[in-house]
């Protein structure tokens, strides 16, 4: 009996230890679907995965969200064009509007792009943006298009990371059904399970931005997908040590242009600290092995409101990441001097 017992004590602690990510380290081809601003989390997640030399990026998927989808273009080809990777080509995407829906953007902790007006092109954005304009522009091509054409040249092998609303992956879907068997996998930074939402109560701002794009991507029968959830993201912060380990070594190509617009905020508070979602997404594909507690969950959207629901798709959930860890991955990325 007593020999009974201590096997039943071991299976339970089996079953209730953590369940980290088992998946291979992120690698091969990518397209980067996002919502970038001027050297925020978005645009810091692209240079890490540019700095990657066991990943290829084959385009960048503007979307609204963070940004509108000119704004993300412009960001996008300007960053592209500091990191010399004007090789990538950048496709100026599409958005929902929340208001639509009736949300009132003043009512909301944050509101994304809606508190300024949309520009008419690329070329034109307000307030300019303060690294100036690339002299490369957007791809003439919708995002559909463009995702559905890489993903047929290369049957398998594309990973798509949705790092903002997921509009532009649902209506390739929808218009491209095809592509879907012929995707490697999905990482989605997106959705709040055991922790509130940072819009609503319950809904992460990408999920709830395009509710209905979120279901659409999430119950589209992929390979494989990985979803990165506010849960993982507590406590990872972009703060001035972190930002003082990147700027360190003058020779990375991100060095002075993060000196110029990051540095004043930290002079000015040195305790100053903002989330890093989109680059906790890219770090946790590039290197699983950070993550110190996942599961995988059946995962859908609410339509409406951009909840995480169960759903009928299954995902693999990372719950926690390990800081230093984390950091390292931020840092070594961020300071490599050109993927090859």
């Amino acid at each position: 009996m007593r020999t009974l017992i201590i096997l039943l004590v071991v299976a339970l602690s089996a079953c209730s230890a953590p369940n980290p990510l088992r998946l291979p380290a992120g690698s091969g081809k990518v397209i980067i679907d996002e919502d970038p601003g001027e050297l925020n989390d978005d645009a810091l997640a692209t240079a890490m995965l540019l700095g990657s030399v066991q990943v290829e990026v084959l385009g960048i998927t503007t979307v609204g969200g963070n940004t509108w989808p000119e704004e993300g273009a412009a960001h996008a080809l300007r960053l592209l064009e500091l990191l010399g990777r004007t090789d990538v080509p950048v496709v100026q995407g599409a958005t929902a509007d929340p208001r639509d829906r009736g949300a009132d953007p003043r009512t909301l902790p944050y509101s994304g792009v809606l508190a300024r007006p949309r520009p008419r092109d690329a070329r034109h954005l307000s307030p300019a943006p303060r690294l100036g304009y690339a002299a490369s522009e957007p791809l003439a091509v919708t995002p559909s298009e463009f995702i559905a054409d890489q993903v047929k040249r290369h049957p398998g092998q594309v990973t798509i990371l949705v790092l903002g609303p997921a509009t532009n992956l649902a209506r390739a879907v929808e218009e491209h059904p095809e592509i879907v068997p012929l995707v490697r996998g999905v990482v989605f930074m997106g959705g709040a399970f055991d922790v509130p939402g940072n819009v609503t109560g319950d809904a992460e701002f990408n999920w709830w931005w395009d509710p209905r794009a979120a279901k659409v991507a999430l119950d589209a029968p992929f390979k494989e997908k990985i979803v990165v959830p506010l849960d993982a993201c507590q406590g990872l912060l972009y703060d001035k040590e972190l930002h003082d380990r990147v700027v360190a070594d003058a020779a990375a190509p991100l060095s002075e242009p993060l000196r110029d617009l990051h540095g004043p905020a930290f002079a000015a508070d040195p305790g100053s600290a903002v989330p890093v979602w989109d680059t906790i997404a890219v770090a946790v594909f590039l290197q699983p092995g950070i993550v110190t507690d996942a599961s995988d969950r059946r995962v859908s959207a609410d339509a409406r409101t951009g909840k995480a629901v169960e759903g009928t798709a299954v995902a693999h959930l990372p719950g926690e990441v390990d800081p230093d860890a984390f950091r390292d991955v931020y840092v070594s990325r961020l300071t490599a001097k050109r993927a090859s």
